[in-house]
């Protein structure tokens, strides 16, 4: 089942970027003190001070220091500042690619400010004409990107960086102690009044992993859709003999809220036969499911509404089998008198999907520490992932690709099959295709959807050409599945884009933040 805190647009406060690379001058507040905390190539641990947080990895086949800090807010912006410099000390190009968002490669469009304790995020959205540059020896890049303003009671805020890492509990400070010019950054910024900036609430997803279900989670309500191939024959209103497994999983969050609430059950059909067969067929299915989760489970504490809405209502266009396959499902919304009831039913355990068998792998297995061999377009190349760190509710990892050759990456190796992409409708290079497995469902990467009603995903991206013994980082942040180990799977199936990555990871190490 997918379980997805559907989120709601709250803010449309503009934001915009400073990239400004800048020499730090000795003594300057960038310093990083001995109570620093120390980056180790994923999430980092959280600061206690207003020392920046510190990641490592590789670009380009150079090993990188990314110190993350301090944030500040002021005149409706929150500004962050980035120090990145190179740990061999040579001159390098840093490009203009590492931050950027695929269309806006010069900017740090891909950057993201987090709150993982409150589920929002808020986007980079300035555009600067200038490259990233170089950096110099003893002379690390400063970036200034501009987001923004955080509420005043927040103390810390996570970046995700897109080709580096998540920087967990960045401090808020005030400006006078932030060591940079707060005015400078922000009167330097190229603000884009025309984009909203958040917050954005964040979605967190589980599908089941025969695609038979699926839940949207917000903090009022659970929408959870069946597949009405599932629950039903070919224009039949009679329950199969696999409805109950289903069913199941709504019985399940039914029973997070002793209080009761409101329930309403909701038939959809594809656009196949006539309006009007289409219509009752949808109406009969719902009163269907709602007597039968009423034979399941005591609904008396829930007002139940039971209707149907025929073809009037599809998830995506019916233009094909599998999308019809999508759109025909029964709906079924439940609105609890207190929602907090199932927070407390949930607290330290984790996601409650992920009873039964795992599907069979597709691609090599092996323990996520010690990594894979995989092929990139023929070329041979190896993905790993150490550990995943558990905060406010979430899990935070950084996989890694390395290549010993120089290799072309394809759009879409790192993409989840289209069937559930059109879902979502995710960018085609972030790494939508790294799903945590647990039992038979699979917690998909966390998203937003901003203004413009498109679905973002927090995750790194790979493509272009990786450089000979580059290793790439590729941030993901996950729902928790409440576990002391994961497994990390893609699927890897062929679809109209092409063949994604397949590949399993388990024995992954869940550590706390």
């Amino acid at each position: 089942m997918m379980l997805c805190r559907r989120e709601v647009l709250t803010g449309s406060a503009s934001l915009a970027v400073a990239a400004v690379l800048a020499a730090c001058s000795a003594g300057g507040g960038g310093a990083v003190s001995s109570a620093s905390p120390a980056g180790t190539d994923g999430a980092s641990a959280v600061p206690v001070n207003s020392a920046p947080v510190v990641l490592k990895s590789v670009w380009k086949g150079e090993a990188l220091t990314t110190r993350v800090g301090p944030a500040v807010v002021q005149g409706g912006y929150t500004v962050v500042k980035m120090e990145i410099s190179v740990d061999s000390g040579e001159r390098f190009l840093l490009g203009s690619s590492m931050f950027g968002d695929g269309l806006n490669i010069n900017t740090l469009a891909a950057v993201k400010l987090i709150s993982l304790r409150e589920n929002v995020v808020y986007r980079e959205v300035g555009r600067t004409p200038k490259g990233i540059g170089y950096i110099e020896p003893d002379s690390p890049a400063e970036l200034l990107p501009v987001f923004g303003a955080v509420p005043d009671d927040m103390d810390s805020i996570e970046l995700l960086l897109p080709t580096t890492g998540v920087a967990l509990g960045v401090p808020v400070v005030d400006a006078p102690v932030a060591g940079f010019d707060v005015t400078a950054a922000i009167a330097n910024a190229q603000i884009d009044e025309s984009i909203h900036s958040g917050p954005f609430e964040l979605n967190s997803l589980v599908v089941a992993a025969d695609r038979s279900s699926d839940t949207e989670k917000a903090d009022t309500s659970t929408t959870v859709n069946v597949s009405g191939d599932v629950l039903f024959a070919t224009d039949s209103a009679d329950l199969s003999d696999a409805a109950d497994g289903v069913l199941a999983l709504v019985v399940e969050q039914l029973e997070l809220y002793p209080s009761g609430g409101e329930l309403a059950v909701t038939g959809h059909t594809d656009d196949v036969n006539t309006d009007e067969h289409n219509q009752g067929l949808s109406e009969r299915r719902a009163k269907v499911v709602a007597d039968r989760l009423g034979e399941l489970t005591d609904l008396s504490g829930w007002e139940t509404t039971v209707s149907g809405k025929g073809e009037s209502e599809p998830r995506v266009a019916n233009d094909s089998d599998e999308n019809r396959q999508l759109n025909r499902r029964v709906e079924i919304v439940l609105t609890p008198a207190d929602s907090d009831e199932g927070s407390a039913a949930t607290t330290g355990a984790g996601s409650a999907a992920g009873s039964g068998d795992m599907p069979e792998p597709v691609g090599p297995v092996g323990r996520g520490p010690d990594g894979v061999d995989i092929e990139i377009d023929g070329v041979p190349a190896r993905i790993s992932l150490d550990s995943v760190t558990r905060y406010a509710g979430y899990l935070i990892g950084t996989v890694k690709i390395s290549s010993e050759q120089e290799v072309s990456v394809p759009l879409f190796l790192m993409q989840i099959p289209d069937d559930l992409l059109f879902i979502r409708m995710w960018s085609s290079y972030a790494t939508s295709g790294c799903t945590l497995l647990k039992g038979n469902s699979r917690h998909l990467v966390v998203d937003f959807i901003n203004s413009d009603e498109n679905s973002i995903v927090l995750a790194g991206y790979i493509s272009g050409t990786m450089v000979a013994n580059d290793v790439r980082s590729l941030p993901v942040v996950w729902p928790d599945t409440g576990e002391d180990t994961v497994t990390m799977d893609m699927i890897g199936e062929d679809d109209a884009f092409g063949q994604h990555l397949a590949v399993r990871l388990t024995d992954i190490p869940v550590v706390e933040a």
